[in-house]
């Protein structure tokens, strides 16, 4: 019975093996512009989960102290309350640049567009730091202003903005299982054709820069050189009928 479980399970290995060939067949036609069009979306797979999770936590720390009595909104707002307890400009920027990170991430979850997600790791670093800096700024009032230091709705709101900025890193930098099959069939197809295979040994091995040969030498020109052949053959029989090539009048 052994073989025969060997058999089955060389058999599902083989048939798992032509199937993730298959799912990539509609593309050997052209693997570069499938390869484009793949990069320009993500998959977040698990890293929507710690997405959500942050994205609450940051909402929720507009309605949480941001220093004392001010709340989150306050500062976005500029309220009377904000303004009463010296919340300066800095902080309101960060509140700001808090708000529109939190629409980014939404954005990139519904879009899953690597475009707006580089966008939101961009925002997101930037938000990341800039917290550091509203803390730093609301921490080091003089004893002259009446106002308090940092409330634990700002705190938190440093630690996700630090937080949503590593995972967007992962979002951002890190290939699909698709992409990665299609890097993988693009280097085969390199070790396939000779043509590539020889343009790709020539650029690695330097030789551009070491003896200033012409890069157009290595273009791929078989198609221009059949064709020409082609028109040659075909410009013969009437090359041979025209008048006053060496026949009598």
């Amino acid at each position: 019975m052994e073989p025969s479980g060997d058999a089955d399970t060389s058999g599902k290995a083989g048939k798992a093996g032509t199937a993730e060939r298959d799912k990539l067949s509609e593309f050997r036609g052209d693997l570069r512009a499938a390869e484009r069009r793949a990069s320009g979306e993500i998959t977040l797979g698990k890293q929507v989960v710690p997405m959500g999770i942050l994205l609450v936590g940051l909402i929720f720390t507009f309605f949480a102290p941001h220093s004392g009595s001010v709340l989150g909104f306050d500062v976005l707002l500029d309220t009377d309350v904000a303004q009463r307890y010296f919340t300066m400009v800095p902080e309101r920027i960060y509140s700001i640049i808090l708000l529109v990170g939190i629409l980014l991430v939404v954005a990139t979850i519904l879009s899953r567009s690597a475009v707006v997600a580089f966008v939101t790791w961009v925002v997101a670093c930037i938000q990341a730091v800039y917290s550091v800096f509203a803390g730093w700024m609301r921490q080091s009032r003089p004893p002259s202003e009446a106002s308090e230091g940092i409330g634990w709705g700002l705190a938190m709101g440093i630690a996700f903005s630090i937080a949503m900025a590593i995972t967007m890193c992962f979002v951002v930098f890190r290939k699909s299982t698709f992409q990665a099959a299609l890097a993988a069939a693009r280097r085969d197809e390199v070790h396939d054709d000779p043509v590539l295979r020889a343009q790709q040994q020539y650029l690695r091995a330097g030789l551009i820069d070491n003896t200033g040969t012409d890069i157009d030498a290595m273009v791929d020109d078989r198609r221009d050189r059949s064709k020409r052949r082609r028109e040659k053959r075909a410009a013969e029989p009437g090359t041979t009928g025209e008048p006053g090539t060496g026949g009598t009048e």
